[in-house]
């Protein structure tokens, strides 16, 4: 009698957890494989690149070498919000959404490095683009690099802005890594807890803008998750520096990083050193995204490198 009521208990305790996890795992599952369609963001237009449609933004007819405006993981084309209309008096601006972010196309998989490379030159194919001044930040700065080691001659000359030289150096981003129980987390992330995560782009007591935590915010597990990871693959790989550097003739290169980035200090950036004809500059009292920090300052760098003969 007594084992056939504890038969009956854990029969119960089964049928509990069964009546609970089917449902979490569905909602995980549904959440894990989410994907997003293409929609006009911030200003861009849809564009078809032959990788996925991208949104993509263009400003100014300047007569000057096309400058293209690669943002960092998490982020969107709204991060140049400060030196776009500036550099646009001078140049045509390109900017752009990778892979997941923004209004360009989430798909299922496909968020690597050299994908996301392709993603730009399906853009300025489109443009007719055949010579860019690239400017990356972050993750950005690896996609500018694979796009100078795939395509010799395109750039004409590079800025990166707090990209981490090698693996070291990378951005510090949790990224979930317990299958089911995160993907069910995921959708329990709320805007404070993004504002939280995107605290570390910047210097101490920075006010994140809102539209920064909205772009994180919009991104799907996938290509959160993906996103990272194909950076961190890209960096393990062969160190952005060494990339550079093995580049037969590397464009000029200036990277800027701000003083108070704890991701990519002055003194880690100063393996840039290392690729020829290459020049490395502080922007004082900035974090980890000087050109949101302290607009004029990483405008005055680009403007006095751009005017270099």
């Amino acid at each position: 009698m007594r084992e056939s009521a504890a038969g009956r208990s854990w029969l119960v305790i089964l049928l509990v957890l069964a009546l609970v996890l089917t449902p979490l795992t569905v909602n995980a599952f549904l959440i894990d494989t989410a994907t997003r369609a293409a929609a006009p963001r911030d200003g861009g237009t849809i564009v078809e690149t032959g990788v996925v449609p991208a949104n993509v933004k263009v400003e100014g007819v300047g007569s000057g070498t096309p400058i293209v405006l690669i943002h960092g993981f998490g982020a969107a084309l709204d991060w140049w919000d400060e030196i776009a209309p500036t550099l646009a008096a001078e140049h045509k601006v390109i900017r752009l959404d990778l892979i997941g972010h923004g209004g360009t196309e989430a798909p299922s998989d496909g968020y690597s490095i050299e994908r996301q490379a392709a993603l730009v030159k399906g853009v300025l194919d489109r443009l007719g683009a055949v010579r860019i001044i690239a400017i990356g930040h972050s993750m950005g700065g690896e996609v500018a690099t694979k796009l100078a080691e795939t395509h010799p001659g395109l750039i004409e000359r590079m800025v990166l802005i707090d990209t981490p030289p090698k693996t070291e150096t990378a951005v510090k981003v949790r990224v979930p890594a317990i299958p089911l129980w995160d993907e069910l987390m995921w959708r329990f992330i709320g805007p404070e807890d993004f504002r939280k995560a995107l605290a570390q782009r910047f210097a101490p007591g920075f006010k994140v803008p809102d539209k920064f935590v909205a772009d994180l915010e919009q991104l799907t597990y996938r290509a959160f998750n993906s996103g990272h990871a194909g950076g961190v693959d890209y960096e393990r790989s062969k160190p952005v520096f060494e990339r550079l550097a093995a580049i037969g003739q590397t464009p000029p290169l200036l990277v800027i990083t701000g003083a108070q980035d704890p991701l990519v200090t002055p003194e880690k950036a100063k393996l840039y050193e290392q690729v020829p004809g290459a020049k490395v500059a502080t922007v004082e009292g900035a974090g980890h995204s000087p050109m949101v920090e302290k607009p004029e300052q990483t405008l005055s760098l680009i403007k006095d490198f751009l005017a270099q003969p």
